[in-house]
């Protein structure tokens, strides 16, 4: 009886891969749902956005309803962690549904030379590639691509959420350093603080020479591995993050709101944005 059951487990587990063989040959790829891809240019270079709206957004009882939404640098590294994360969160009623926007590279462009250019704010020599066009990228964002999202989808625009990630986080040091109010929130994780000579220094020093306030809420964070504990000599990114911080802080902004923190138990720099993004949008956008 045991040899017959044997056989028949074999012949149940074979019938099964061969099935699980034959659905995988049989096939499609997996697209992100309630997703769609927006073409848009600056008028010298294309990008993409990947937009995506939460599993409510279209239910009737929300027709009149209008959702924050976060803009993501590195979208094609990000966006799918950022639309993935926070889904049982929002089906367990924890965090507020939000519409998340990932903006891609520019098209055509290797992707490590089109974030070095777009994503710092001053030339620095020491990299590879051109650099210093942040400017350039910061005005397509709010004259090409916040329209756009506005204009199409039930966006909240006093709600607006830039988030971003090493160099993407040195862009939003940039962005909340020179124009803060064309967003509500900030999220910067592992900011690259050390370009360009720490060159974010000296534009925190500039903008509190001539304002008082700060009208932003900015959820920073960096990895515990992303220095000397994790081996690091020439850049100390943890200690980088901590003075940044203080700094702020110690200005006394009005309007201002900072929730900083090192994420400890060996977080290293490529897994300290998906910790940091969901610790962020937990104190941002708690269910209402």
């Amino acid at each position: 009886m045991l040899k017959n059951f044997g056989v028949r487990v074999f012949a149940t587990l074979a019938a099964l891969s061969f099935a699980a063989a034959a659905f995988a040959g049989e096939g499609s790829a997996y697209s992100v749902p309630r997703s769609a891809v927006h073409a848009i240019s600056d008028g010298a270079r294309s990008y993409n956005l990947f937009i995506s709206t939460p599993p409510g957004y279209s239910s009737p009882e929300n027709a009149e309803r209008r959702y924050p939404v976060i803009y993501l640098n590195d979208g094609e590294l990000f966006f799918l962690a950022a639309t993935g994360e926070p889904l049982l969160s929002y089906y367990n009623r924890v965090l507020e549904e939000t519409i998340v926007v990932g903006v891609s590279y520019a098209v055509g462009e290797h992707p490590l030379a089109s974030r070095q250019l777009d994503l710092t704010p001053v030339a620095d020599a020491s990299f590879a590639n051109p650099t210093g066009g942040a400017a350039n990228y910061l005005a397509m964002i709010k004259e090409k691509i916040i329209p756009l999202v506005e204009g199409a989808y039930r966006a909240d625009p006093e709600r607006r959420t830039l988030a971003g990630h090493s160099l993407g986080g040195t862009f939003g040091a940039y962005v909340l350093l020179t124009e803060p109010e064309l967003f509500a929130n900030y999220i910067i994780v592992s900011p690259a603080l050390w370009v360009a000579g720490h060159s974010t220094a000296g534009l925190e020093a500039a903008y509190a020479a001539a304002h008082d306030d700060l009208p932003a809420r900015v959820y920073m964070a960096v990895g515990d591995l992303e220095g000397p504990k994790g081996g690091l000599k020439a850049i100390d990114m943890v200690n980088d993050e901590i003075a940044f911080a203080a700094r702020l802080k110690s200005r006394n902004y009005k309007g201002f709101e900072l929730r900083d923190e090192v994420l400890d138990g060996g977080v290293n720099h490529a897994t300290a944005f998906p910790i940091a993004y969901l610790r962020a949008l937990e104190w941002l956008f708690p269910a209402r």
